[in-house]
């Protein structure tokens, strides 16, 4: 940077800087109370610490869409992050164009819940929803949406029950964890290989045997160490540069409410998901059982949508593309936003052109003949 351009800006800070201690009791209220999830909704079936959520509908001048769309969101997160903001809210941007929206909120397991595994969470939990929202709507079948780390549930459960199911999204989908995909050497710490190294470092059955439910703190400590410094340092200084931009700190402060909201995951689930599906690839091996059941990739024959970021540097396209070249399915498409993991929930770009590139191909497939590809 040239010198001169440093010390203005540093003198430009240094300027700012008493208004912005001026503006901190405002701006600490602002980040604590911002808070995402405003489209209205109601909780409409509950079961265990599931929960299933209908959104209130809308219908556009051209009418509403016959089937509803499910979401599955992933189990260490808060589900806000998709209802983020009136002009950023996948959730929103559906409904207003005209599908019947739910979502699976996968909620706080108490102790009890410890021995529940991934076949209650696929076979028992998410069949449920969707047969509720099956028998509410009249629909035959639905559109199933699988975010992050559910993705690899969602695969399974329409490998179990392919006729429930229209058509298939992937978003930022986890789905290959075989180390050979994508890795420059056996050195190379990138994408999914820094979670898989961490997983193979620790022994999942002790946590299990630790917690009777996981907190999310430390199912999202492979997040922060990915990118320590972003994390710890850069974002908050990033903040303090932005501090006087209300637009900046609402987003900041809903941002950071989002990510204290995540509940915890039963001990079982969380060795299951660890050894079967991150360690041993049992998903894209053909491996995987769910409560006695093989999960059968080749009756995965709906149309398929991956939805990824760009700069994702948690899921990286190497372990998403993977699953498409298992499934017989000849009607997939893959759909890439310019941004990363949570971009693709809430940056602009993905709001602007992105989704509406969604929403147009679940449309196409939602009438009697949607199978066409295009």
């Amino acid at each position: 940077m040239d010198p001169c351009e440093f010390y203005r800006q540093v003198a430009n800070r240094a300027a700012r800087t008493p208004a912005k201690l001026g503006q901190a009791p405002l701006r600490a209220a602002q980040i604590a109370t911002a808070d995402p999830g405003m489209t209205p909704s109601e909780v409409v079936y509950e079961e265990g610490p599931v929960a299933l959520r209908r959104y209130e509908r809308q219908v556009p001048a051209d009418g509403e869409r016959d089937v509803p769309l499910v979401i599955a969101y992933p189990f260490i997160n808060d589900p806000s992050i998709l209802d983020f903001a009136a002009d950023r809210s996948v959730v929103r941007s559906f409904l207003e164009d005209g599908f019947p929206v739910y979502l699976v909120e996968w909620g706080d397991p108490s102790p009890i819940d410890r021995s529940l595994g991934l076949g209650d969470y696929v076979d028992r939990f998410l069949s449920d929803c969707v047969e509720f929202v099956r028998e509410e709507t009249g629909a035959d079948a639905v559109h199933l949406h699988g975010y992050s780390t559910t993705a690899p549930l969602v695969a399974g459960y329409v490998g179990l029950y392919p006729d429930s199911v229209r058509t298939l999204v992937l978003q930022g989908p986890p789905l290959s964890f075989d180390p050979t995909d994508g890795a420059a050497d056996a050195d190379d710490v990138t994408g999914m290989d820094l979670f898989r190294k961490l997983a193979a470092n620790h022994d999942p059955q002790q946590v299990a045997d630790a917690f009777d439910t996981v907190p999310t703190p430390l199912l999202e400590v492979a997040l922060a160490l990915r990118k320590p410094v972003e994390y710890t340092v850069t974002n908050p200084l990033r903040l303090w540069d932005r501090f006087d931009d209300d637009a900046y700190v609402e987003k900041y402060g809903r941002k950071l409410s989002w990510l204290r909201g995540g509940p915890r995951l039963p001990g079982t689930a969380y060795r299951e998901f660890i050894e079967e599906l991150l360690l041993e690839n049992r998903l894209l091996e053909g491996t995987w059982r769910l409560n006695g059941r093989d999960v059968d990739l080749e009756r995965i024959d709906v149309p398929v949508s991956l939805v990824l970021g760009r700069e994702d540097q948690f899921v990286p396209r190497d372990a998403s593309v993977p699953f498409l070249e298992a499934i017989p399915s000849e009607d997939t498409t893959v759909l890439e936003f310019p941004t990363g993991h949570v971009g693709t929930s809430i940056a602009a770009e993905a709001h602007e052109a992105g989704w509406p590139q969604v929403r147009e191909w679940l449309s196409r497939r939602t009438g009697a003949d949607e199978s066409a590809p295009s």
